[in-house]
């Protein structure tokens, strides 16, 4: 919701963002025509204007539309206004648009669609942080909670074979120890569904010390027989710390539910000279084995191999032994940048990729669609208005215009106005022909034929001066 609500605020209502580009593009055709003029003073104007209009307007399509409709309408306008070369100012207002206003307009979208992206990761990562955040939590209550459920239903099981109660009293005691399995088996369950798909967390979640986890069992009525040492727990770093006793934790909570009353074997030492091992073993079960959820070990394991150790757990031939190696210091691992990216940023990823790409399609299209015109106009100028100077050379004074026809095109009305042209001979009649070796040859020179009579007394090149 805070996203939707700072899009909102961010973004530009449509028309707004249409009318700027329209006054932005539609300057392009008056700047091409009479470009010497303080007509140029709105290039910055245009230029921002259309820059802030990609950076505000979310929609595409009416960007679009009003860079196609103002480019397209001009083409015949161009046609209306007073001036010499209506095509070619067309072409030059095509590119003007192009330079100052879509290419702005472009930035801006660009930097709009960036920003979208973070924002979008962001969110992701924060929800991510949020679940997290919750299996963390739901964590902590599994391995405090569920150990003194499991503490619990160890003392009312002693309590309820005491010789000198009575059957109702032992079929409270009973009850009670039920009834914590019961709460065991619900938090793991509760657990469970707030785990998410990803690995464990890394940070330290403080609790007791492996002393107080052995006095606890040991007053709850567990026989445990521990061997620590408290020089090699002291040196390693706290994370790792932190570890130990989470695995002692789980050992004491595991064989408390599921082998009641057998005797449990624990041990920290150091393996080496720069890793810890940390065991767990409890004896074969003497009382009620209840099935446990599964939960607590697999935890236990992805954050020792997140922090660079292993953790094997299994039975044996005494019974089941819970067993740590770990670094003195942790050892993260790397993400893993060979397999796939997260679905959700990669997803945030190609959509922004595709609406980068949609937005270049818009300055693409109308660059292709100025080539292209370009080579229509030119192909239909020089067909209709030029000669080439092979024709002009075979060109011949006193031929007559009827002979002369099936080399001459239409030609042009006069010379452009840069072309210095001396006076027409007296009774003559003067055609003009644009000087053009083909379609890419550029030039302001004119050929001028004159007839006087139908016969041609004068051929002559003008050139721009």
């Amino acid at each position: 919701m805070l996203r939707a609500d700072r899009a909102r605020r961010r973004s530009w209502p449509t028309p707004l963002g249409v009318v700027l580009l329209l006054l932005a593009t539609s300057i392009a055709l008056p700047l091409a025509r009479w470009g010497d003029s303080v007509l140029v003073l709105a290039l910055a104007p245009a230029a921002v204007a259309g820059y802030l209009a990609g950076r505000r307007m979310t929609p595409l399509l009416p960007a679009v539309l009003t860079f196609s409709g103002v480019l397209a309408i001009s083409l015949p306008v161009s046609f209306l206004m007073p001036g010499t070369a209506p095509l070619g100012d067309w072409m030059a207002s095509v590119l003007i648009a192009l330079l100052t206003v879509v290419a702005p307009w472009w930035l801006g979208r660009f930097r709009m669609l960036r920003e979208d992206l973070r924002e979008s990761d962001a969110a992701v990562l924060a929800d991510r942080a949020q679940a997290e955040e919750r299996a963390r939590i739901a964590d902590d209550l599994h391995d405090t909670i569920g150990h003194e459920l499991a503490l619990i239903a160890v003392q009312a099981g002693a309590l309820e074979l005491g010789r000198d109660l009575s059957p109702d009293q032992q079929d409270r005691f009973r009850e009670l120890r039920e009834a914590a399995v019961r709460a065991s088996g619900r938090l793991r369950d509760v657990v469970q569904m707030t785990r998410p798909d990803g690995p464990g967390r890394l940070a330290p979640l403080g609790g007791q010390g492996i002393d107080a986890l052995v006095t606890g069992a040991r007053g709850a009525g567990m026989t445990v027989d521990a061997t620590l040492d408290h020089a090699a727990i002291a040196e390693v770093d706290p994370l790792i710390a932190e570890l130990v006793a989470r695995t002692v934790r789980e050992g004491l909570t595991n064989a408390a539910r599921h082998a009641p009353g057998a005797v449990v074997a624990l041990g920290v030492a150091r393996d080496g000279t720069d890793r810890i091992t940390a065991w767990v073993r409890s004896g074969r079960s003497t009382g009620t084995d209840e099935p446990g959820g599964g939960h607590g070990i697999p935890s236990l394991r992805r954050r020792a191999e997140l922090l660079g150790g292993s953790l094997q757990a299994g039975p044996d031939d005494d019974g089941f032994e819970l067993r740590l190696r770990a670094p003195s210091r942790p050892r993260t691992r790397q993400p893993d940048t060979t397999g796939a990216p997260d679905p959700a940023l990669r997803s945030n990823a190609q959509t922004t990729r595709r609406r980068v790409l949609q937005a270049a399609i818009v300055p693409a299209s109308l660059v292709a669609l100025t080539l292209v015109g370009f080579l229509v106009v030119q192909a239909i100028t020089v067909a209709q208005t030029a000669i080439s100077s092979a024709v002009y050379e075979d060109i011949r004074i006193g031929s007559t215009r009827d002979e002369l026809a099936p080399l001459l095109p239409a030609g042009t009305p006069g010379p452009v106005p840069i072309v210095a042209e001396p006076p027409v001979p007296d009774g003559a009649e003067c055609e003009y022909f644009a000087a053009r070796d083909g379609w890419l040859h550029f030039t302001d020179a004119t050929y001028r034929l004159c007839f006087d009579d139908g016969v041609l007394t004068e051929k002559l090149m003008l050139e721009a001066t």
